[in-house]
């Protein structure tokens, strides 16, 4: 089965052009990194120090970091997560996806997406 048939939505990988990352307050305010994003789901890694992990089936709290202060607050549902040394990496499904702040999140998925196909990336 393939990464969209799993999650039943395109996933879009998130470029370094974007800076967003999120917090998960039960872990602390860490920032994390955003992998990729679709209209139900996202995929971080967030560094781990001892028991500080997420579970399958966990649901809780995630911030959706814009910029350094402009973030949504969803609520997610861990379904996945991979354990390494010192970072793990999680997938999750958005748990109220009739929130504003989930139809927020979704324009913006939409936005990333044109983004993506007609901004052009000035070379440093």
């Amino acid at each position: 089965m393939s990464a969209v048939e799993k999650r039943k939505a395109r996933r879009r990988e998130i470029v370094e052009q974007f800076s967003f990352y999120v917090c998960v307050p039960k872990l602390g305010y860490t920032r994390h990194k955003v992998k990729d994003i679709s209209e139900i789901g996202i995929g971080f890694e967030i560094e781990t120090l001892g028991e500080f992990k997420l579970k399958k089936g966990e649901v809780c709290e995630l911030q959706f970091y814009l910029n350094q202060s402009l973030h949504l607050s969803l609520e997610i549902e861990v379904m996945r997560h991979v354990d390494h040394d010192s970072t793990q990496e999680v997938g999750a499904t958005f748990a109220n996806q009739k929130s504003n702040a989930h139809a927020t999140f979704s324009t913006l998925v939409k936005l990333v997406d044109q983004l993506s196909e007609y901004a052009e990336v000035t070379p440093a």
